[in-house]
């Protein structure tokens, strides 16, 4: 599979947050019992029922009225565990919030699980829309403090929260972990040679196969239309086939998967506009060893985006990966191989923000 399929296909991705081994956060352990409720709500899209999960911590009383978080995801097809590489961290996440007293409603992304819906054709703004509706729904909700409702998004899920926080002023806090903070065709560039220098790439090759990405990106957003991009698209890839013994299966999955809604929309993606409305207190975490959400490119750009948000806290926590699991390299070949639990440094930055924010007093703010 060449690196800018492996891009598409897994690039923002990787929403793995491996959660275990947790200690006190706040009110209690995070092996206390939990109330876990099946519900469904209208998607985005009203024609699209969503279905999760719905948890409470059971040492808070039935009948008062709870703080409570949506959980976003990256892209791929993610059911509301957001399974993966034999980990469940949304169900380990989920833990880290109900322990602090918080209600936590995770669901199956549109056509994943128990879903309605279809994800081909869909793109952040939809996920968005879907995201947003599931905030609605935890509003509605007679055993949830509609002003204290928060959203945590990971990777291309720290795009989504902005997105509802920029327009909706209801949202009580966010917690971003390595969210892009830069264009998806900046944020490819580097994935593409840093993946070919994981892969045991010298430099200048790594250089070579970013700039043969980018040949590929150009043809993706600046095509007049459908046919002569698909045109050029398999042009190009055919001339790349014939050097890197390509077979024309392998070309037209990757024709299809460059030239879909959701690659094309994220390469020319700004996350930076909506960064710069939000003003709700916020949580970024950025990971040392990220090889997908790169400190190194990411991390000026959100400063810089939320300068004027008193409220904002941008951190780069040392030794885990883009998953926030601690790690001896950061490369996605590693990500199965490295032990589920979440990282020490993740549990203690979570457990002190979330202190902090318990003392805020929460004001019930007009929807925009």
């Amino acid at each position: 599979m060449s690196r800018w399929l492996q891009y598409s296909k897994q690039c923002l991705a990787i929403a793995a947050i491996s959660v275990a081994g947790l200690g006190a956060l706040g009110l209690a352990r995070a092996d206390d019992a939990r109330f876990s409720e099946a519900v469904r709500f209208a998607g985005g899209d009203q024609a699209i029922e969503l279905a999760g999960t719905l948890e409470r911590p059971s040492h808070i009383a039935l009948d008062q009225p709870l703080p409570a978080v949506v959980l976003i995801h990256g892209s791929g097809p993610n059911d509301r565990d957001e399974t993966m590489y034999g980990h469940k961290p949304f169900r380990m996440l989920s833990a880290v919030f109900t322990s602090a007293g918080y209600a936590v409603l995770r669901y199956d992304k549109r056509g994943v699980g128990e879903s309605g819906g279809v994800a081909q054709g869909a793109t952040i703004v939809d996920f968005a829309a879907d995201a947003e509706a599931a905030f609605d729904y935890l509003r509605s909700r007679p055993d949830i403090d509609s002003r204290r409702v928060g959203l945590l998004g990971h990777s291309e899920g720290g795009m989504v929260a902005p997105l509802i926080a920029a327009r909706r002023a209801e949202v009580a806090w966010l917690v971003l972990l390595a969210p892009p903070a830069v264009n998806g065709r900046e944020i490819s560039r580097y994935q593409n040679s840093q993946g070919a220098i994981d892969r045991g790439a010298s430099e200048p090759d790594a250089l070579a196969a970013a700039d043969e990405a980018t040949r590929l990106f150009d043809i993706v957003t600046g095509s007049p239309t459908p046919a002569e991009r698909d045109q050029q698209l398999l042009d190009a890839l055919h001339d790349i086939a014939g050097r890197r013994r390509m077979s024309e299966a392998v070309v037209q999955a990757q024709r299809e998967s460059l030239s879909s809604a959701w690659f094309r929309h994220i390469l020319a993606y700004d996350p930076a506009p909506a960064l710069r409305q939000i003003r709700s207190p916020t949580l970024v975490l950025f990971a040392a060893l990220d090889h997908q959400v790169a400190p190194s490119l990411n991390e000026a750009p959100a400063r810089a985006a939320l300068k004027d948000n008193p409220a904002a806290d941008v951190r780069v926590l040392p030794g885990v990966n883009h998953l926030f699991l601690r790690s001896n390299w950061g490369a996605v070949a590693e990500y199965p191989r490295v032990a589920t639990g979440l990282a020490p440094v993740l549990r203690d930055a979570l457990d002190e923000w979330l202190g902090q924010i318990a003392t805020r007093r929460p004001t019930l703010t007009a929807r925009r």
